[in-house]
């Protein structure tokens, strides 16, 4: 039936001349080229923003003397950026309560791309555009333009309200969903963006402790992990064991370059008196776990999936590390899935994310 209604709506679409006309000039794509444009008489306008290792492009056109939304472009990146994601997944998807359908491949997309539809209620509605192949290599000459009424969501995240009955294993989380936390470094900045990103796009909001020497490597970038709806928190500068360290000492490790804010995972989860006192002093609370997924010693990510759904309960925070093999959109999107298929949800992504939240809002 959705199959049959979603032919009749393309076929509709296709016949009004909407969404899916070309652009009548060789050197302009209104899916992709910023500006202003007039095409076959019609209003179009598209600006670009970073996304993952790409950009993703805004296209509206006019309708009735409004600008309206058109679609959004996803521009070229190598399709193993995509596994797991639904976007780039062939067949129906239903994703936060709607209904999706994602066609790859086809004569219509084309041998390097997808397409997905959003179900409107009578039918399948174009959204947006996937493009495969090397990444553009001038993106920061995308990002110039701006429409004069720019619909950019505030960056100013809302403000997460005060947690009571803190608890030390589940941590700043105030409802019965999972968080799925990271520790220490991953192994590049790629593949940090990469899984940030789809995170977000899976409706995730991941819990991320990176170390102070992660940082300055180069390997991680606190201010895109929130922009992605992620929130970071202090796990020392160097990873030592806090409880062999002089109380001075400790406050050095929870300082910058480590991350400065109002929750910290001492390595190894070690702490006595001393470290409390130094959390104490510098406004921070102790946050570890409830669920080890003991990822470091070299599990699979099937492996890793299939204990964090086994074992983790409501509420619970699950211990992995950004270096293995837990840390990626397909395990994520496996670890999600198969919680709710216990009926467990996991922290939702709820956009940009404080510096220093008081409680995490899932």
């Amino acid at each position: 039936m959705l199959r049959s209604l979603f032919g009749l709506a393309l076929a509709t679409l296709i016949a009004l001349g909407g969404a899916f006309a070309p652009p009548a000039a060789a050197d302009i794509d209104v899916y992709s080229t910023p500006g202003e444009h007039t095409i076959n008489g019609r209003q179009w306008r598209t600006w670009c923003e970073p996304y993952s290792q790409t950009a993703r492009c805004r296209t509206e056109l006019v309708v009735a003397g409004k600008w309206t939304f058109n679609n959004l472009t996803y521009l070229p990146s190598p399709k193993s950026l995509w596994v797991g994601n639904p976007l780039a997944e062939p067949g129906e998807h239903t994703i936060g309560g709607r209904l999706w359908y994602t066609e790859c491949e086809t004569p219509a997309t084309g041998r390097n791309g997808c397409r997905s539809y959003i179900w409107s209620g009578d039918r399948f509605v174009f959204n947006n555009l996937v493009r495969f192949g090397v990444i553009p290599s001038n993106l920061e000459e995308l990002y110039v333009y701006r429409p004069p009424a720019d619909p950019t969501p505030p960056t100013t995240p809302p403000t997460s309200p005060p947690i009571t009955n803190y608890s030390m294993y589940k941590g700043p989380n105030p409802t019965s969903r999972v968080t799925l936390t990271f520790d220490d470094c991953p192994n590049s900045l790629s593949a940090f963006k990469t899984t940030a990103a789809a995170a977000r796009d899976l409706g995730i909001s991941l819990q991320l402790f990176p170390t102070g020497n992660c940082i300055t490597s180069g390997k991680f970038d606190p201010a895109y992990a929130r922009s992605m709806g992620h929130y970071v928190f202090n796990h020392s500068v160097s990873h030592p064991n806090l409880t062999t360290l002089s109380y001075d000492a400790v406050l050095r490790q929870l300082s910058a370059p480590g991350v400065v804010t109002t929750y910290g995972r001492p390595p190894y989860g070690a702490w006595n008196d001393t470290v409390k006192r130094a959390y104490d002093a510098k406004g921070m609370r102790i946050w570890l776990w409830n669920i080890d997924t003991n990822d470091w010693r070299s599990k699979t990510t099937s492996q890793v999936v299939s204990y964090v759904v086994a074992n983790a309960k409501p509420g619970n925070s699950v211990l992995m590390h950004m270096q293995w093999n837990g840390f990626n959109g397909p395990a994520l999107k496996a670890m999600r899935d198969g919680l709710a298929a216990k009926g467990i949800g996991v922290c939702r992504n709820q956009g940009p994310t404080e510096v220093k939240p008081a409680s995490l809002i899932c």
